[in-house]
């Protein structure tokens, strides 16, 4: 009997620790993650759900058949009686939700989305006294900097990056608020992967249907993010987040030039490249056209001025502090550009209507 006291005694200190060790691990359960049926909300969701975590998803679009279950509201983020009714009882906000496409979207509907957007759920979090909050921003805070760190002051050239900028100042508004609480802010470049409509689908479509022609010389890099790896460094920073306000770039490596990418993405689809290069000047006063007719006729058209400087400019944004971190990327650059041609390749209906981010 003095032998199972004395046991008694000694375990029940060590299981009182194991439970608090438990309890430390998964101290968050229940995540909001607004835009959860955008491309990479989609995608962020399934995993999380996948992962055992309780999911909220907030979206302006009705249910999409969402292969994983999980409780969904239909609602806007501007919408406080909405955002309080998702954000009941949830641990932590993921906030991807945003204004980002590059045609018709006026200065005002950016910062009305972006910003206002961000400071309803920052109140709504704050009146349900939820402490964690990871925002989805982007690297057009910087502008047209190049090399950029996390440590690199931001310089937006855009409306677009401006008001990811302005939600960035209102959650360090409400960090001030409270010094116990927890943000992320993560800044990807642009992402990409199976299922997305955007700018490396735009590449990938013209590849494949032979319509690719080469503006200007291809040696500026790129960077970009498979969408995969950005999910995992997600769930990589959602278990580490501690006190205090903690900003991340992302993007994958090694950075790659226009040419390499175009190559790379022509082996994976097994089609041959033209090597008929246009100089950038006459290209650009072929765009101007479009972009007038475009403006007239409220089209976004494929070939606009915007897009063929963005393809010709550099854009390398580093994500060493992750890297610094621990985080390692389960998919190579070439895994998640094989991925995603398969993906366009294997649908027939390739007519499909898409968006070109600003990133």
């Amino acid at each position: 009997m003095a032998l199972l006291w004395g046991f008694t005694l000694l375990a029940g200190p060590l299981l009182s620790t194991k439970l608090l060790i438990v309890r430390s691990v998964r101290e968050i359960n229940t995540i909001l993650v607004t835009g959860d049926l955008g491309f990479i909300g989609h995608y962020l969701t399934c995993r999380l759900v996948r992962s055992d975590y309780n999911v909220v998803g907030i979206d302006i679009n009705p249910n999409m058949n969402s292969p994983e279950s999980y409780h969904q509201v239909v609602g806007s983020i501007l919408d406080p009686k909405a955002v309080l009714q998702a954000m009941k009882g949830v641990d932590c906000v993921i906030h991807l939700a945003a204004e980002h496409k590059d045609f018709g979207i006026s200065k005002e509907k950016y910062f009305q989305v972006n910003k206002e957007g961000t400071k309803t759920l920052l109140s709504c979090a704050a009146e349900l006294n939820v402490r964690k909050f990871i925002f989805f921003s982007s690297v057009a805070v910087y502008g047209d900097q190049q090399g950029t760190t996390e440590d690199t002051g931001p310089k937006p050239t855009s409306y677009y990056g401006a008001s990811k900028l302005a939600a960035e100042v209102e959650i360090r508004d409400w960090m001030d608020q409270d010094p116990t609480r927890q943000a992320i802010i993560i800044r990807p470049t642009v992402v990409f992967g199976p299922q997305n409509h955007a700018n490396v689908f735009r590449l990938i479509k013209h590849l494949c249907d032979r319509k690719f022609m080469w503006v200007g010389r291809g040696e500026n890099i790129k960077s970009v993010a498979y969408v995969e790896n950005l999910v995992d460094a997600t769930l990589f920073l959602l278990k580490k987040m501690e006190t205090g306000l903690h900003i991340f770039n992302y993007s994958d490596e090694p950075h790659m030039t226009t040419q390499q990418m175009v190559d790379l993405i022509a082996r994976k689809a097994g089609v041959e490249v033209s090597r008929l290069r246009i100089p950038l000047g006459p290209a650009l006063l072929i765009a101007r056209i479009f972009d007038i007719l475009g403006s007239v006729l409220n089209h976004d058209f494929p070939l606009t001025s915007a897009r063929i400087r963005r393809f010709d400019a550099p854009t390398r944004h580093t994500a060493e502090k992750i890297r610094e971190w621990g985080f390692k990327p389960l998919y190579s650059l070439e895994d998640g550009f094989e991925k995603t041609v398969n993906w366009y390749i294997s649908h027939a209906d390739r007519q499909m209507s898409y968006s070109v981010t600003s990133d």
